[in-house]
C-alpha cells in the first residue's frame, strides 16, 4: 500500500478517503457547516470520531448538547442519535472518521 496525500481545497467530494483510495478500515470525511447550519441528524450502528479544525458550535447526542470547539476530538457512540450544529459566527468545520463499513450509507 502507498500513502495517499490529498489536499482538501483540491478534493471536495467525500469521502475524502475510502475504499477508493485503497483504504482498508476507515473513511475520512470533511465537513464545513455554515453559522447557524447542522448536518443530518440521524443514527447508525458504528461509533465515529470527529475533529473540529475551526469554529464552535454543540454536538448533540441523545438529547443532550455539547460544546465544542477548533481542537476538540468527539466520540460519538455506535446508534447514538447525534447531529452537529454551528452555533458560532464563522465556518464550523470538522474531519470525521468512519468504519470502512459505513462508505456505502454515504450520499
Amino acid at each position: 500500500m502507498k500513502p495517499v496525500i490529498k489536499n482538501i481545497s483540491e478534493h471536495l467530494d467525500n469521502p475524502v478517503l475510502g475504499s477508493k483510495d485503497g483504504v482498508p478500515t476507515v473513511v475520512s470525511l470533511y465537513h464545513d457547516h455554515q453559522p447557524g447550519e447542522t448536518s443530518t441528524h440521524h443514527t447508525h450502528p458504528w461509533e465515529h470520531q470527529a475533529f473540529i479544525t475551526r469554529g464552535t458550535g454543540i454536538v448533540y447526542v441523545d438529547g443532550t448538547n455539547y460544546p465544542i470547539k477548533q481542537g476538540d476530538f468527539v466520540l460519538i457512540p455506535p446508534n447514538a442519535d447525534h447531529y452537529f450544529e454551528n452555533t458560532g459566527e464563522s465556518v464550523l468545520s470538522r474531519v470525521t472518521f468512519n468504519p470502512l463499513e459505513s462508505e456505502e450509507h454515504l450520499g
